[in-house]
């Protein structure tokens, strides 16, 4: 029927505008979207984060509109609503058209005739010619400025938008400029920092970053643009020491298309990145994070024990954490038998384990001392080690506190009664010691295969453990030479021997942390002499008080012939104190602040990396003191504090604190 024919054309032509005018609004509404990225993207560099997102936004927000315009359109798929659509822009046929299409409506052969010859006298494409072509032609003029706008987008910046990579940089302005009116290259700049393979991260990005912090190892990018202005001949990249006289040395400069990048590995020690392009110049600190050893704790044995005898079960539990994962841990026994000059020691691994990357870790056993044949007077040494997966710099080694078992020897009587504590604290101490002079004659030994820096941390890793021993020597010393309840403070003969083996732990020390190893080796042994003349010697332990001599007050008081005239006295500072040299450099950039802050930044980013060197409590204030500078803050408080930390200054408040003295 032709009224039918008709409605069934005009759905349609009416289905193909809404869904012509669905894409035109969903490929306007897209591109738009880009297109306003991009050009922000211009003014205002976007973050790798927000760049990532553009195009999903994009394609999300083009598949909202064109839903909702196939929604709003859904009525174009009824043929009783296209009759209805035109009937009320054809009034003349007086909805005899709806009455056709109606599935209940009937109709006759008359009133059929009747209708086709209206349909003749009425041209149906009237009433959807302006529908159709608005339907369209709104999109359509939203479609093309978009178009144009996102076509004269630079192609770098449109492959930031499609394409976006951390290491993409823009530089500020699409306008090609001359050679003389050329800014800088320096800014902004991106940093991708990649960490060592055995932390199992992910890749990270910085934009435009005053430092960077990361493990030692990790492999860092420094990625700018900008070489379409001019050639990378003028970009120089230099590297040095935050502290000492070592020459910087040039890193080698990669170029591809607009982009130049330089490759740099994390130092083990705090360093400063200098980039160079013609007068403008930059500089980037970077802050090594030091992987931190194992924690090793040995929870059973509590405490260093005497046994009566060589019976029962010695529980042995150990825990362990690191903060990127444990490679492997071990139980070990240091077995000590025999007395004076003729002793015999041997190492055995009770247990061991591969831990495969655990951050966390326990390691138990158990001992049987009835099948170990042990005798009175043998001593047992227990201590956990645990190794981590650091391969750049470590592996990282942690130990545990040593736990000593003695077996009680009922022959060695002392002359007078003496804790057993003592005894096991002066056994352990001896045992520590032995394992120092271990450690130092192993690093002399390795010492051409370390790199300088790496032998000079391992020296004074072990000048740092020296002064540990030292200071459980001091205490024993303190515990001999003050006898609680007899009112007597004095030396005894013990205690002048492990007086005389402090002094020599001390000089070993001194000796450890200016990487005199051999030297070192020397008191080291002086020490371990002392301390094994004390175990074998009989211990004293006075009882009663000192004698002393009267004297007749009264008789002698002011009787002397010193005038106690003193002069003033100021105190006096090192000449070499680094302290005092940082915060000397500290004031000078502090006095650029308020007249260049650009000069004041670069030389509070010295001091930064200098501070990480000699005195790290105050790089925090002074790395937010830089961040203040660069985004035109207030530094003052964090200027304030960096001084206060250097100065060791103290603050104090009147009254009583927050505790009010409880708990």
């Amino acid at each position: 029927m032709k009224a039918l024919s008709s409605v069934r054309r005009a759905r349609a032509a009416l289905v193909g505008a809404v869904g012509a005018a669905a894409g035109l609004w969903a490929a306007g509404v897209g591109v738009g979207v880009l297109a306003l990225a991009g050009g922000f993207d211009l003014v205002v560099p976007l973050p790798y984060e927000v760049r990532r997102w553009v195009v999903p936004v994009a394609v999300v927000a083009a598949v909202a509109v064109a839903l909702v315009v196939g929604w709003r359109g859904r009525r174009a798929g009824s043929l009783e609503r296209v009759a209805l659509f035109l009937e009320e822009r054809l009034p003349e046929l007086d909805y005899a058209l709806v009455t056709t299409v109606r599935p209940a409506g009937a109709t006759t052969e008359l009133a059929r005739s009747v209708l086709n010859r209206q349909l003749e006298r009425v041209a149906v494409g009237r009433a959807l010619g302006k529908p159709v072509a608005r339907a369209i032609f709104l999109p359509f003029a939203l479609l093309a400025p978009a178009l144009a706008a996102f076509a004269l987008l630079p192609a770098d910046s449109r492959a930031r938008i499609f394409e976006p990579r951390p290491d993409a940089v823009v530089a500020p302005g699409v306008v090609m400029a001359p050679e003389e009116e050329l800014g800088s290259r320096l800014a902004p700049l991106t940093v991708r920092v990649e960490p060592p393979r055995y932390v199992g991260g992910s890749p990270s990005t910085l934009d435009d970053p005053a430092a960077v912090a990361a493990l030692p190892g990790s492999r860092i990018e420094i990625v700018g643009r900008g070489l379409r202005w001019g050639a990378a001949d003028s970009i120089v990249v230099m590297i040095g020491k935050a502290v000492g006289d070592a020459p910087a040395r040039r890193l080698t400069l990669r170029a591809g298309g607009d982009t130049w990048s330089v490759p740099v590995t994390m130092p083990a020690d705090p360093a400063v990145v200098h980039l160079r392009d013609r007068e403008f110049e930059r500089l980037l600190v970077l802050e090594p994070i030091p992987d931190e050893p194992p924690a090793v704790t040995l929870v059973a044995p509590k405490s260093d024990t005497t046994l009566p005898e060589p019976k029962g079960r010695l529980a042995i539990d150990a825990r362990m954490t690191d903060d990127f994962g444990l490679a492997g841990a071990r139980l070990e026994l240091l077995y000590t038998s025999g007395s004076g000059e003729r002793f015999e020691t041997r190492t055995t691994v009770l247990r061991q384990a591969a831990l495969g990357g655990r951050r966390e870790a326990r390691l138990q056993t158990t001992l049987h001392l009835d099948t170990m044949g042990l005798r009175p007077g043998d001593v047992l040494h227990i201590r956990a080690i645990a190794l981590d997966r650091n391969d750049m710099t470590g592996p990282g080694k942690g130990e545990s506190e040593t736990r000593t078992i003695r077996i009680l020897d009922p022959r060695a009587v002392p002359n007078v009664n003496i804790t057993a504590a003592s005894a096991a604290a002066i056994d352990t101490s001896i045992i520590s010691q032995r394992m120092l002079i271990m450690r130092a004659e192993s690093l002399l030994a390795r010492q051409p295969q370390l790199t300088p820096q790496a032998y000079a941390r391992e020296s004074i890793r072990l000048s740092a453990q020296q002064g540990a021993l030292r200071g459980r020597v001091e205490s024993i010393i303190h515990e001999l030479e003050n006898v609680d309840g007899v009112g007597f403070v004095g030396e005894t003969p013990s205690s002048k021997i492990l007086r005389q083996a402090a002094e020599e732990m001390r000089s070993a020390e001194t000796e450890l942390s200016i990487t005199q190893v051999p030297m070192a080796i020397v008191y080291m042994r002086k020490a371990l002499a002392f301390l094994e003349q004390i175990r074998e010697a009989n211990r004293y332990w006075l009882r009663g008080l000192l004698t002393t001599t009267p004297v007749d007050l009264e008789r002698v008081r002011l009787t002397g012939t010193d005038p106690a005239r003193a002069a003033p006295r100021t105190p006096r500072t090192r000449d070499d104190d680094p302290r005092q040299a940082l915060l000397a450099r500290l004031d000078a950039a502090i006095a650029l602040v308020e007249r260049d802050r650009a000069a004041a930044a670069d030389s509070l980013q010295r001091v930064y990396a200098s501070a990480l060197v000699l005195a790290r409590e105050a790089a925090e204030p002074i790395r937010d003191a830089v961040a203040a500078v660069r985004g035109e803050g207030d530094p003052t408080a964090a200027l304030r504090a960096a001084r206060r930390r250097l100065e060791r200054r103290v603050e104090a408040t009147s009254g009583l604190t927050d505790w009010y003295g409880t708990p």
